[in-house]
């Protein structure tokens, strides 16, 4: 971020875009006589000139809301940056969002140094979402302007657990967490919402108001399975119907291990003694260890269960199954279809394999 002119900032949702060009404006306009505007073009339906308008307006120049044009508001933008010597800069986010007129305000703010009355602007960023890029930024007669440009990658899992930790310690009660929850949010972020940090700390916020509605002293792992899967369940319980009496035993066992624990997966073992439990319950043989197993794994590859490997908290290497879905409401869902189906299963073919 050092230096002066045009910085072209890019990179997906929730990666530091925003938060790291405004800090760093920030610190210089508290470091030097710095005069700065920030605008976000995606706050409502905004066009080239109510943009201007709000820069001109943090800049310190009185504006009525309407009636003057984008070329009257260049002009008075030229005579301040020309008071101030230069002195300002401006922050346009979300430029995509821009319904009208991004293309002639992002040129002009960049040619604003070829009037014979203003000098360049100290520093113009602008940033757009990777997602959906402004045609005009893919052209080279716009691109030449800028400096530099910069792309903010997604953040690992291990910056995400320390930026959760970080937000959790600041937000919540000294011991009101398990040290699992960090681990637990930046796990999810990772795989499932490429590394936003913007989802992370909502769930963070979501599972501790789960948390505190529950009464609960602490904020568990459950608490942010149940926050992610009320922003989207990852598992369609329509496919329910797809899965015959075994697929269906099994996941009722994670289910209600998931359930009953504060963490938000169980291990392979533990998976299959729950299974034999509630197979012999239902009067049923239950499959052996390789059979399972089998079965597991076709359902972790149909995006019904989740299979990971073990990391940090665990000795060696084993095999952790979980649910993305609230636990309970699922494992309800499967006792209620074999309530009413599994008298009707024939015996054929369930023998112990």
């Amino acid at each position: 971020m050092r230096g002066a002119g045009p910085l072209l900032v890019y990179g997906k949702t929730g990666v530091g875009k925003t938060a790291v060009s405004r800090r760093a404006l920030g610190e210089a306009a508290k470091a030097a006589s710095l005069r700065y505007a920030y605008v976000n073009c995606s706050r409502f339906p905004r066009t080239a000139s109510r943009v201007m308008g709000d820069v001109l307006r943090q800049l310190g120049e009185g504006l009525p809301d309407r009636g003057i044009s984008l070329q009257d508001q260049l002009a008075l933008l030229e005579s301040l940056v020309a008071e101030l010597d230069g002195m300002v800069a401006i922050i346009l986010d979300e430029i995509q969002d821009l319904s009208r007129g991004a293309e002639e305000l992002t040129y002009s703010l960049l040619r604003l140094h070829e009037s014979k009355f203003s000098p360049a602007l100290t520093r113009l960023i602008v940033i757009y979402r990777e997602e959906r890029v402004p045609q005009f930024l893919l052209e080279e007669s716009v691109l030449s302007f800028f400096t530099r440009r910069l792309k903010f990658k997604p953040y690992s899992e291990s910056q995400l657990v320390d930026i959760v930790r970080a937000r959790a310690e600041e937000a919540l009660r000294p011991g009101s967490f398990d040290d699992e929850v960090p681990r637990e949010i930046a796990r999810l972020t990772s795989k499932y919402m490429e590394g936003n940090a913007r989802y992370a700390i909502s769930l963070l916020h979501a599972a501790a108001v789960i948390a505190e509605r529950e009464g609960a002293g602490v904020l568990e792992v459950r608490h942010v399975l149940m926050a992610d899967s009320m922003e989207h369940s990852a598992l369609d319980l329509s496919i329910l119907e797809e899965l015959d009496l075994h697929d269906l035993l099994l996941l009722l066992a994670a289910a209600r291990i998931q359930a009953r624990r504060a963490r938000g997966w169980t291990t392979m073992g533990e998976l299959e003694e729950e299974y034999r439990l509630i197979a012999e319950s239902y009067g049923v043989p239950a499959y052996k260890h390789t059979a399972t197993w089998r079965r597991v794994k076709n359902m972790g590859s149909r995006g019904v269960l989740e299979i990971r490997r073990s990391g940090k908290g665990l000795r060696g290497q084993t095999t952790l199954i979980s649910v993305r879905a609230p636990a309970e409401e699922l494992a309800q869902t499967i006792e209620t279809m074999l309530d009413n189906t599994v008298g009707k299963w024939p015996v054929k073919g369930l023998h112990r394999v």
